[in-house]
């Protein structure tokens, strides 16, 4: 009978973790602004509420990949589609713009 109370409570003590919000992989931060469409001043966010912990180049690097694949033309149209807002991020800025907005002409006429 005392195994499965001794087993529980070495489980249990496994499962300590650290809850400080501000210790997280930069670059995984950076990666999914930049899949939302944030521009680089996001990162003022995030150093506002977590100050010099935030890895100011790890979130960039993270946040040109995640703009990689949000400037998709694919994920442009849908995102337009789905009524998001698109914030000035892509590199090519005219052909986002039109496919974004081609997208919430698809929103609007549903």
């Amino acid at each position: 009978m005392r195994f499965p109370f001794m087993l529980l409570a070495a489980l249990l003590g496994g499962c300590v973790s650290n809850d400080d919000p501000c210790d997280k992989v930069w670059l995984d931060v950076g990666e999914a602004d930049g899949k939302l469409g944030f521009t680089a001043e996001r990162i003022e966010h995030h150093r506002a509420q977590c100050g010099e912990k935030v890895d100011g180049e790890q979130w960039l690097s993270g946040h040109q990949k995640g703009l990689a694949w949000y400037c998709r033309p694919e994920h442009l149209y849908l995102a337009g589609r789905a009524g998001e807002t698109y914030r000035g991020v892509c590199p090519n800025d005219a052909q986002a713009r039109r496919l974004f907005e081609q997208g919430r002409q698809g929103w609007t006429d549903q």
